[in-house]
């Protein structure tokens, strides 16, 4: 395991049939600040404590998936008013999340989006309304309504979380009245037969490959519109925000590149 990985380990809670999934997320909160150090990525605190709930939700949902599948989310909250983007993708073990607060428009109630990915089945999306200020009381939310099943995140300390998600026969009742007291001592009062250990890292995957691969048909219809005379462009990643200079030489041998694939086609 690298120093920026970080380990979630799931357990089964015999007698009352539930998912446990909990990880100390310093590590992976490292890598995402330090991310946003790289590429001058600032919010205010309140904001900034929603991304990393997201990452730190995301992750202990995905450890508890298939290995074969990825999802993504999108948040909407009213207040603060802001759009959080957080997604996992098994296949590679990876995470990330991206908080956006320009350009959101004023809502009443917040939004939840889920898609998912699996092997080659047809992408899933759901979505569901909330009316919540907690990160975690709205994907609680998201698990009842869409996952139609409930689940629980509790703080064991500030970067060790946990998450207890219903299983069929699940104990509701026990699951619905646990505090963050209970959760201390969850390991004396529980019989957990520890299932998995996943490993994961912060990283969206973008690079400049896959940048020139976007950019590029745009750069074949409208290549003066997009650098205005300037040698080069600075295009951000939508996912996490990270920011990529594409000369114009490297446009036109990509574009160039993308018509001899369709020409052999």
């Amino acid at each position: 395991m690298n120093e920026s990985d970080i380990e979630v380990r799931t357990y089964f809670a015999r007698g009352k049939n539930a998912l446990v999934a909990r990880a100390d997320f310093s590590q992976l909160f490292a890598a995402w600040y330090l991310h946003r150090l790289d590429y001058g990525i600032e919010w205010p605190l309140e904001v900034e404590d929603l991304g990393r709930d997201a990452l730190a939700a995301v992750t202990l949902h995905c450890a508890t998936r298939p290995w074969r599948e990825a999802c993504a989310w999108t948040i909407k909250f009213p207040l603060p008013r802001a759009n959080l983007f957080a997604a996992g993708d098994n296949n590679t073990g990876t995470v990330m999340a991206r908080v956006t607060t320009e350009d959101t428009a004023p809502i009443e109630q917040g939004m939840f989006y889920a898609d998912v990915i699996e092997d080659t089945k047809p992408q899933r999306r759901s979505a569901v309304d909330f009316s919540a200020a907690s990160l975690f009381t709205a994907v609680e939310i998201f698990y009842e309504r869409s996952e139609q099943r409930p689940a629980r995140f509790f703080r064991y300390d500030e970067e060790d979380i946990v998450m207890i998600a219903a299983q069929p026969d699940c104990d509701l009742e026990w699951l619905r009245s646990l505090t963050p007291e209970s959760i201390r001592t969850l390991d004396q009062d529980l019989d957990l037969s520890l299932l998995e250990k996943r490993q994961f890292l912060f990283s969206c995957g973008c690079n400049q490959d896959r940048m020139l691969d976007f950019i590029a048909p745009v750069f074949q219809q409208e290549a003066e519109g997009l650098f205005g005379g300037d040698a080069s462009l600075t295009v951000t990643c939508p996912r996490c925000g990270a920011r990529h200079v594409l000369t114009r030489e490297a446009l036109e041998a990509r574009s160039a590149q993308q018509a001899d694939r369709s020409e052999g086609e």
